[in-house]
């Protein structure tokens, strides 16, 4: 099970994820005032297109020069004056920010448009239905599939998600009444706004998370901010009634939220660079321009005590998970290296890569173990979506 707290804190909105020991597993946090463009839609203007690299720079609202891809075909929507389907310097056009700027690199933004609810995403230009791969029962994808045949002919395309099972029909239906009314209410006037400005505003992220957690998963969502709050409230109620009462306003003076949930321990062990392990070993976590190192050191769970594959094993387990729980905590995304205890037979580093893709499969994002190294470098790396904590606060 899963609770989810929000709190205000030194000019940041910060939304924690817990899992059902009481561990945090989820850590987003945004400056109050200046939230994400991510997910927002735009009426960019294209202020050059490069061939060799296959890519246009558009700018937004604020004067933002963002990055895209030409390299994904999709069929843009432009606005006035424009005859063609390729951007042209010059040319305004519809896009949505699909990744923060990270570090040097400037936000990301496609012409492949969006729309996400809890149970259905809506695409741009996509036609048909798929099923999420978790959904393997043939009876169920043959329903799905068949519930939502009335977009096989349209200009846009349904994603049906792993949590569609948890509710009827009429529900699905519903879903898709909204999400299709907001493509078109954006396809038919976003493209009359003025040069750069916010077509489609998404949602604050910790409305994201309320929406995206399993709602069989998620026990309570808790708030000390009274228009945080409201929000959560608005939402439900339009959205997610059955979630309705998994709201709480926290209102004891005596004790504050972020200090009963340890939010301040929380958020300086997710920035501190070395991690103590129980076992006495440690791993020390060095975010670079390119990629992230992790290394893997004994530090005193040997003193005194046999050492062999079978003790390294037992080390480079306990590690192994509290390096994909602090990948997930710290939001590191990109190529991530670590650097295990080199251990010589092969079935021990096969039983560490095995169990390394296990892990994966818990995390939200989208992680992929690649490979053990000639070096004995595991090589994983984990989709670029928010800012990493320790950019964050850098």
């Amino acid at each position: 099970m899963y609770r989810l707290v929000i709190t205000k804190r030194d000019s940041f909105v910060f939304s924690v994820v817990f899992n059902g020991e009481g561990k945090p597993v989820e850590l987003y946090a945004e400056p109050e005032g200046t939230p994400s463009r991510l997910g927002n839609i735009y009426l960019g203007h294209v202020m050059n297109v490069v061939p060799n690299i296959e890519a246009a720079f558009i700018e937004i609202e604020g004067g933002c020069m963002c990055y895209c891809s030409l390299r994904e075909k999709t069929s843009y929507l432009f606005g006035p004056h424009a005859n063609q389907n390729r951007l042209c310097q010059g040319d305004y056009v519809l896009v949505q920010v699909q990744r923060e700027g990270i570090k040097t690199k400037q936000p990301s933004v496609s012409g492949k448009l969006q729309f996400t609810g809890k149970y259905l995403v809506l695409l741009h230009d996509t036609r048909g239905v798929k099923i999420s791969h978790k959904i393997t029962k043939p009876e169920d994808v043959s329903r799905l599939k068949t519930l939502f045949s009335n977009c096989e002919n349209e200009n846009y395309g349904l994603i049906v998600r792993t949590n569609a099972l948890q509710v009827s029909d009429f529900q699905l239906k519903a879903e898709e009444e909204r999400l299709v009314s907001f493509y078109r209410t954006v396809c038919e006037t976003g493209i009359h706004k003025q040069r750069g400005s916010l077509v489609y505003q998404s949602f604050p992220w910790y409305i994201d998370l309320l929406r995206d957690l399993p709602e069989q998963e998620l026990s309570e969502v808790v708030t000390d901010d009274a228009e945080v709050f409201a929000r959560l409230a608005e939402y439900t109620e339009l959205f997610q009634p059955e979630d309705v009462k998994k709201l709480r306003l926290y209102t004891d003076e005596t004790l504050s939220l972020g200090a009963l949930y340890s939010l301040q321990k929380i958020k300086e062990e997710a920035l501190s660079k070395t991690v103590w392990l129980k076992s006495g070993a440690s791993i020390v976590i060095e975010p670079t321009e390119t990629l992230t190192v992790i290394d893997v050191n004994t530090g005193k769970a040997i003193n005194g005590k046999k050492t062999g594959d079978e003790m390294f094993y037992k080390i480079n387990e306990e590690a192994a998970r509290a390096c994909m729980q602090q990948i997930r905590l710290r939001n590191l995304s990109g190529m991530i290296l670590i650097d295990f205890i080199n251990m010589e037979k092969e079935a021990y580093n096969e039983r560490l890569l095995q169990l390394l893709r296990e892990l994966a499969t818990e995390d939200r994002v989208p992680v992929t173990v690649v490979d053990m190294t000639g070096l004995k470098l595991v090589e994983l790396t984990r989709k670029k979506v928010k800012k990493p904590l320790h950019e964050i606060f850098s």
